[in-house]
């Protein structure tokens, strides 16, 4: 029996599943590449993109500022978070800006949305697993962080880097720059992609050409030795969007009581 291996493959150079029946939700900015767009599209994914006026308009398209992915792969789920609890400027933009893998969940435990926690403890006990709450100081957590599995990242914050160090995570440190995110000098890691399922495959889809980032194979290298495929959009420019975050779930998440 053949293994099945990773590869990375751009996204026009990619085959779409034309039998997949996805029932998963894809939420991403409008300012996706298109290649990205059709490729989802074309795989029946539901694409949704959100507006938050009240943050900056730099950020004001990125998912990640108003909601969070709790879980992963078959497991991932959205929180949606509240606008109005929103601010324009940092530490108030960063309420639902969080990692939460299923066995971690990483923020600026500071400013975390209290609902927001709550739901990630609650999916972890409804799933009989532990959740372990990891401190850092970076608030845009989720724009630095790319999760690629319940205990691998991908970063270019030291800081961030050397706080998982001291818990049972593998982390591939980035040089930082090399992403472009309109408004500022560069954009992040985290901010340009997210995992999905596709034909009985994990991938992690990228918005823009990776190998523009001068450590591209680096990166292909830690998703191969985790046996996740690498898809790419290299028409377009390796750009921060704020995430591509997915609801895989057959219901919506049940979101804590407010009193």
């Amino acid at each position: 029996m053949l293994k099945a291996t990773s590869r990375a493959i751009p996204l026009q150079d990619a085959a779409l599943s034309t039998k997949s029946q996805n029932t998963s939700t894809v939420y991403l900015s409008r300012l996706a590449s298109p290649s990205l767009q059709s490729f989802l599209q074309g795989n029946s994914f539901r694409l949704e993109s959100i507006d938050v006026p009240v943050v900056y308009p730099e950020i004001s398209t990125h998912a990640d500022i108003l909601l969070c992915q709790l879980g992963l792969w078959e497991k991932a789920q959205i929180f949606h978070g509240d606008p109005e609890k929103l601010a324009r400027n940092y530490p108030g933009n960063i309420r639902y800006n969080a990692v939460c893998t299923g066995k971690y969940f990483i923020h600026n435990l500071q400013y975390t949305d209290p609902d927001l926690l709550a739901a990630a403890e609650a999916k972890a006990a409804a799933e009989h697993t532990s959740l372990t709450k990891i401190h850092v100081k970076q608030g845009y957590t989720r724009c630095s962080l790319l999760p690629v599995d319940d205990q691998s990242f991908i970063t270019s914050d030291t800081g961030i880097a050397k706080t998982l160090a001291d818990y049972d995570t593998d982390v591939l440190l980035i040089r930082p720059g090399h992403i472009l995110l309109p408004g500022f000098d560069y954009g992040f890691i985290g901010g340009t992609g997210g995992g999905l399922l596709l034909a009985g495959r994990r991938l992690l889809v990228i918005n823009g050409n990776i190998e523009t980032h001068p450590d591209h194979k680096k990166i292909a290298t830690f998703l191969e030795d985790r046996d996740i495929d690498l898809y790419y959009s290299k028409d377009s420019p390796l750009m921060d969007i704020g995430s591509i975050l997915v609801d895989a779930a057959s219901k919506p998440l049940q979101q804590p009581v407010r009193e």
